[in-house]
């Protein structure tokens, strides 16, 4: 997997796929090739006013620019950010309107090219076992932590999807039954999203942090996070983390517990060698990764503690996004488009 240059072919490249990532936060696409080379890829922020429709347009209108790098494009892979109905219909849980949108069709009419659709945490699966940590795994979980949490299942080295196609949906786990379990999104109360996704995690941070701030006076407290007017990202707060700042290190370590359950659960649920966990939450590194590790072994049994290695994405922020490219590379080969 390499992020190419442009081959010249009559002045344009020969990129037979333009992949999408639908995210709840920020979009990219791509041009993208069956070996997994890339190239042009653009990178969007999602305005908090953008429903379905209108955050589909923006990306179409980046897709169109940069298909005038390719040669004779042949398909349209797309990552999208929920659940994805076996006729590809998709649902989002955390961006209005999707309900409404044919997005199959809207992107076929808009690029006069068949079109794949898998949701990103199937995509990440995909993208991480072919080109990145998973690579030599035969059984793997791929977990995504970032605006909500989603995941893909290998088997195998093959993808699961499961009888309904929503394996993996590792997100909508319920972990926190009961009258005060907090709710996210269009999700059940309780549900692990709702725990320990990046837009959680912010949450209980700007929380926190109000809470000092009444303890000890808001003037001594991260001018630079107030200019934010109070709310928080998962990334502040795993920042503040490193910094050993006590408020951060509570939040980061109750949305560790909740993870950590969640991943224990589906170590059991699929028994697997490995878990690769990607999203914007797992940039934080090591201030994640070292409690996450012994927290997943104490909620597993005994017969499987130490077995299940637990790492970070190798793909970073374009996992998502090369898995789209690596799925429409295997749409490509089944369908003859190669």
């Amino acid at each position: 997997m390499k992020e190419g240059g442009l081959s010249e072919n009559g002045g344009k490249a020969a990129f037979p796929i333009l992949a999408f990532d639908f995210g709840g936060t920020r979009g990219r696409c791509c041009l993208g090739a069956p070996d997994g080379s890339y190239a042009q890829v653009v990178a969007l922020e999602r305005s908090r006013d953008d429903d379905g429709t209108f955050w589909l347009r923006r990306l179409i209108q980046a897709g169109r620019e940069i298909c005038i790098h390719t040669a004779g494009l042949k398909l349209v892979s797309v990552s999208f950010g929920g659940p994805v109905m076996p006729d590809g219909r998709v649902i989002s849980m955390h961006v209005a309107g999707w309900e409404k949108v044919d997005l199959r069709r809207e992107l076929s009419d808009a690029f006069g090219v068949p079109v794949c659709i898998e949701n990103d945490g199937n995509s990440g699966a995909v993208g991480e076992h072919r080109y990145g940590a998973g690579r030599g795994a035969h059984f793997m979980i791929y977990m995504t932590v970032s605006t909500g949490i989603g995941g893909g299942v290998i088997l195998g080295d093959h993808l699961y999807r499961g009888v309904h196609g929503m394996a993996g949906e590792f997100g909508h786990m319920v972990l926190h039954p009961g009258p005060n379990a907090p709710q996210f999104g269009f999700g059940k109360p309780g549900i692990l999203e709702a725990l320990a996704s990046g837009s959680m995690i912010g949450q209980q941070g700007s929380i926190a942090r109000e809470k000092m701030g009444s303890r000890v006076g808001k003037a001594q407290l991260f001018t630079e996070m107030e200019a934010k007017l109070g709310l928080l990202t998962g990334k502040d707060v795993f920042d503040a983390a490193r910094r050993k700042e006590g408020w951060a290190i509570e939040v980061r370590d109750a949305a560790v517990r909740h993870l950590a359950r969640g991943v224990a659960a589906a170590i059991c649920a699929y028994d697997v060698e490995l878990v690769v966990i990607g999203g914007g939450v797992a940039m934080a590194g090591d201030v994640l990764f070292v409690p996450l590790r012994k927290e997943v072994n104490n909620y597993l049994p005994a017969f499987l503690e130490g077995k299940v290695e637990v790492v970070q994405a190798a793909l970073g922020d374009h996992g998502a996004l090369l898995g789209a490219v690596a799925s429409g590379s295997d749409y490509m080969q089944k369908h003859n488009l190669l």
